[in-house]
């Protein structure tokens, strides 16, 4: 046969259809328990035929008659959930369909002797024995219900609720009917089965953050890897070095010389800014990091990336939205002269008069500095009445801050402000992370700090400096424009009294940066605005951080 032959050999088609078709196996499998399930409520819920049950009768006493009844509504209702881990190709949901699909036949003759059911749930158990192989994935046990499939339960057990009443509104309904368990009547069972069962999973299924238990943060060793992995990485933003607070999780490439950092909370699993490492094991994480969430019954997000990465969050199929900009300098055209930077220049000259000298101190100064450092950080906080951050952004943490050089302003020999610089691969680009002055140091010593900073990441060949994210700002709020970037641009507009939107930026802006967009990804359906909330929640430490309750 020649090789053009081969390749249309109709043979060697029809296999790889097959091969799809088995692939898809799965799908189809839980999308016939689904229906077997609800055939088993549906018939939970009508009355048996009175002749089958007369039959029965003569040779099984009343009670278990009635259990069977009450065994095969909850054997129903298990069909349903179990087609949920069959459509993930769950191992332990293929081996419960199995067992439950017989004992459903089992239950459906006990209950009234209904032979068409029974045999219908054997031959499905029977079609589905030989394609063990097809599910692959490894059981989690008590994995929550994602929202899509706890829909789709909850219209199963309302219609079969609603039939039942139907069925039964001859009978006097009493609340008895919730609590009282074994009757010698029919009409109890559907409520029990169908209105407990369905709000205990509901309940665990919101409430569950699927992964969150076992991902946590990174253990020191971790952290170690991924500071060995930034020292040597092709692509890294300056932000990556976040990964080395040690409160987030961290997903390395197979070599180990890339990484994720990430946290969980709730259903969704996210990504602080873009994988670090090696350019050619980058897509291949993404994904990596994707399928780990998807395994879990979560969603990858990924926030705070840039325009670089908006090629391969495509490929893997997310939804973009833009959430702020970044404000860059480019060092080279940074300067103080000129009308528009008169502000700059005065701080500088008014710092300077008032005994201010500004120096950065290498890696691995800040723990001999770290009583003055801790003494500004807490005068800091105290003044704004807040609590140190974490996830998106720096905290006080002289094992973090021990590893980055810090720029500091000293008056008179006493430090005064200092900031911690983060660097991005290639040595091109430096950020600033972590900012605390005192009050009671000069007048314009943040203007100062950052001025000082810009000029000497110029003169040590930086190419450019970065001041951090001004959230929500660039969102356009025009009528054809989606409404997350229309509300988005509400907020910042409007959102003063709560956070300065407008202020922050304002301030970044006397600089001279260049703005540089940052984006969310997260898959269709996951609510965006939903990710962003949980995203404030992990910087602030939860809701009374994000209120301004908790010091």
């Amino acid at each position: 046969m020649t090789k053009s032959s081969a390749k249309h050999d109709p043979w060697r088609i029809t296999r790889r259809l097959a091969g799809l078709a088995y692939e898809l196996t799965p799908q189809m499998f839980a999308a016939a328990t689904f229906l077997l399930g609800g055939v088993m409520l549906l018939s939970a819920v009508t009355p048996a035929f009175n002749d089958r049950l007369a039959a029965l009768g003569r040779f099984y006493p009343p009670l278990l008659i009635d259990l069977s009844h009450f065994a095969a509504s909850v054997t129903g209702f298990v069909l349903l959930l179990i087609s949920a881990g069959l459509w993930r190709r769950r191992r332990g949901a293929y081996y419960a369909a199995l067992a439950v699909l017989l004992v459903g036949a089992v239950f459906s003759l006990l209950r009234g002797l209904d032979w068409a059911q029974a045999i219908e749930l054997t031959v499905a158990a029977a079609l589905l024995t030989p394609c063990r192989a097809a599910f692959n994935r490894r059981s989690r046990l008590g994995e929550p219900l994602r929202p899509g499939w706890l829909l789709m339960l909850a219209a199963a057990v309302a219609a079969m609720l609603w039939l039942g009443f139907f069925a039964y509104r001859d009978t006097a309904y009493t609340d008895e009917l919730w609590w009282t368990f074994l009757v010698d009547k029919q009409a109890s069972g559907f409520l029990r089965a169908g209105a407990v069962l369905t709000l205990a999973v509901a309940i665990r299924s919101l409430t569950t953050a699927p992964g969150a238990s076992t991902h946590g943060p990174a253990a020191p060793e971790e952290v170690e890897r991924a500071r060995q992995a930034l020292r040597s990485a092709e692509l890294a933003a300056p932000e990556a070095e976040l990964a080395l607070l040690g409160d987030k999780a961290l997903l390395f490439s197979p070599s180990g010389r890339s990484f994720i950092a990430y946290r969980v909370r709730g259903r969704r699993w996210i990504a602080m800014g873009e994988p670090a490492g090696l350019a050619a094991e980058r897509l291949e994480l993404l994904w990596t990091f994707a399928q780990l969430a998807d395994s879990y019954g979560g969603a990858a997000v990924f926030y705070s990336v840039g325009e670089g990465l908006l090629a391969d969050l495509a490929t893997l199929g997310l939804a973009v939205r833009k959430v702020g900009e970044a404000a860059v300098i480019d060092t080279a055209r940074f300067t103080t002269e000129g009308k528009g930077r008169q502000n700059l220049r005065t701080a500088v000259n008014r710092a300077e008069r008032e005994g201010a000298g500004f120096e950065v101190a290498p890696p691995g100064a800040a723990r001999g500095l770290e009583a003055e450092l801790r003494a500004v950080s807490d005068a800091w906080l105290r003044h704004h009445n807040g609590s140190e951050k974490a996830f998106s952004l720096g905290r006080f943490d002289i094992d973090y801050l021990d590893r980055q050089p810090l720029a500091l302003v000293r008056e008179n020999g006493r430090i005064v402000a200092f900031a911690n610089l983060l660097s991005g691969a290639g040595g091109g680009e430096v950020m600033i992370d972590l900012m605390r002055y005192d009050p009671q140091g000069p007048n314009g010593v943040m203007d100062y700090l950052f001025t000082r900073t810009a000029q000497w990441a110029r003169d040590e060949g930086l190419a450019r400096l970065d001041l951090g994210m001004a959230p929500l700002s660039g969102l356009e709020d025009r009528r054809t424009a989606p409404v997350f970037a229309r509300v988005g641009a509400l907020v910042f507009e409007e959102g003063g009294a709560v956070y300065g939107f407008q202020g922050l930026r304002a301030y970044k802006a006397k600089f001279g940066p260049a703005w540089r967009s940052k984006f969310i990804a997260a898959p269709p359906s996951t609510p965006l605005p939903l990710a962003l909330l949980d995203v404030a929640l992990l910087t602030s430490g939860g809701w009374l951080g994000l209120v301004g309750l908790r010091r």
